[in-house]
Parts: C-alpha cells; sequence; structure tokens
C-alpha cells in the first residue's frame, strides 16, 4: 500500500514507496467529498524530486496542502500547478475590539443562508478574486452546514448575515468551532463576505468584530482563518490582531 497509518500518531498516515521506505507524513480528510493530503511534511533524507514523482503516481485526485515551499515547487516542476497560496492566522482572543457600530438601517442578522446572499457572495467572489470564484460547491457546503450539521455545524454566537435596510441579505460571517482540522482548539472563520453594494462601508470589519466576540462567548480561546495571498482582506485581519501561523501551498494532484 502506498498509503499506511502511522505506527505512533494514528492521525497521521504515511507515504511509502514500493519497499514500504516512509517518504512523507501527512494528515488524510475530505473536503466536500473530495481526498485532501494535508500537511505533507518530507521526511529526510528523501530526496524532494522522488518525493514528488511518488506524490503523481499514488495521490492522484487528491488536493495536497503542505507548508515546504521547496516540495510544493518540485510538484509544479512536474507539471502541476499551484491552486492556491494562504496564510494560516490565529486571534488570542485576549484583546478583542469593541462591537463597530453600523450605518443607519444596516444590522446584523443570525445566521441562515437565503438567496440574496447567495447572489451578493457569487458578486463578491468574481473572476480575478484570490480566492477564485463562487462556486456551486460552495453554496452546497454552506447549506449543508445548516441543514446537516456536516461536515461542521456553524457556531452560532460568531456567526451572522449582515442586513440591509430593506431585510436582504448583504453579506455574511460563517464560523464553526472548535474544528477537527488544526491542533489548536480554535474556533474556524469559514467564509467573511460582504456583497459589492454594501463594500467600502466598514462592514466587512463589524462582521469579523462580531466572529471574534461570538467565539470568546462561546467558551474558545482562539480564532483561526486561511487568508489566500492578494487577498485585500490580509490588512483587516492585521489590524483586527490575527497573526501569521505558518504558510499553506495548495496544488491538485493530477
Amino acid at each position: 500500500m502506498p498509503v499506511r497509518a502511522h505506527d505512533e500518531d494514528p492521525t497521521d498516515s504515511l507515504l511509502v514507496d514500493d519497499d514500504d521506505n516512509p517518504l512523507a507524513r501527512m494528515r488524510l480528510r475530505e473536503d466536500d467529498g473530495r481526498p485532501v493530503a494535508a500537511d505533507v511534511r518530507p521526511l529526510p533524507p528523501v530526496a524532494l524530486g522522488r518525493l514528488a514523482a511518488q506524490v503523481r503516481r499514488d495521490l492522484t485526485g487528491y488536493r495536497l496542502e503542505t507548508s515546504d515551499e521547496e516540495l510544493a515547487a518540485a510538484l509544479v516542476s512536474t507539471g502541476l500547478e499551484l491552486r492556491r497560496a494562504a496564510t494560516d492566522m490565529r486571534h488570542d482572543l485576549v484583546d478583542v475590539p469593541e462591537p463597530v457600530p453600523l450605518a443607519e438601517g444596516w444590522s446584523l442578522g443570525g445566521p441562515g443562508w437565503d438567496d440574496d446572499l447567495a447572489a451578493g457572495l457569487v458578486a463578491a467572489y468574481g473572476p480575478g478574486h484570490p480566492d477564485g470564484s463562487w462556486q456551486p460547491s460552495d453554496t452546497r457546503e454552506v447549506r449543508a452546514m445548516f441543514d446537516t450539521g456536516a461536515p461542521v455545524p456553524p457556531l452560532v454566537p460568531a456567526s451572522a448575515r449582515l442586513v440591509d435596510p430593506d431585510g436582504r441579505s448583504a453579506g455574511h460571517v460563517l464560523c464553526a468551532g472548535p474544528v477537527p482540522w488544526t491542533d489548536d482548539d480554535c474556533a474556524w472563520i469559514l467564509n467573511l463576505g460582504v456583497a459589492p453594494r454594501a463594500q467600502r462601508r466598514g462592514f466587512g470589519r463589524a462582521l469579523l468584530v462580531h466572529a471574534l466576540r461570538g467565539a470568546r462567548e462561546a467558551g474558545l480561546p482562539t480564532v483561526g482563518l486561511s487568508v489566500a495571498d492578494g487577498n485585500p482582506a490580509r490588512h483587516m485581519y492585521d489590524a483586527a490582531g490575527f497573526r501569521p501561523l505558518t504558510r499553506v501551498l495548495s496544488v491538485q494532484v493530477v
């Protein structure tokens, strides 16, 4: 078998060669039914070219995530595409900003999903966005969270919809927590988006602060998120007190 469980850490798996020599550690999971090899760490003294070839052979169909930039470069050199480069960040919830006042008529409502919110996120995540366009699979995943609690249920105190003076959804922040894909006990901001018609009015920061305060209210010690390179929201996260934790490079193995 090219992949087997780690003998000492059941949460990890090993990618091995034909002689059962370990080449890399990783954590296997699914994302919306698609296989993910997360936190892939080469095991020295394995040559990265050899590891990249083994990945191409044995992890076809997986999304591979690693913080090892040399491994990502080795995979790209074989013809694969770097799909996403991002930074995982954390907020320790020690100093949490005060709530952000909203413009008259605007409010933060309970979390949920509706057609106005769907249309707003499609517009917000348009062509050229660092995280790519909003896809039907994104909508299915959000709906499943509310309908079935899969893969994780929303963290209600830390989630909210932005509601305009006409009662229509114009954005949201969606959090879960604690989440199973991190080593620390934290809430996770899965999505924070504001429809173009409501942007540049401080609503993004209002939603972010709501998430921080709600996570603390829920008793969680930290809040995490992932922000793609080139996303202007990174400035907002820095200003709110988030700190960089690690880089995550994603490659789809085909």
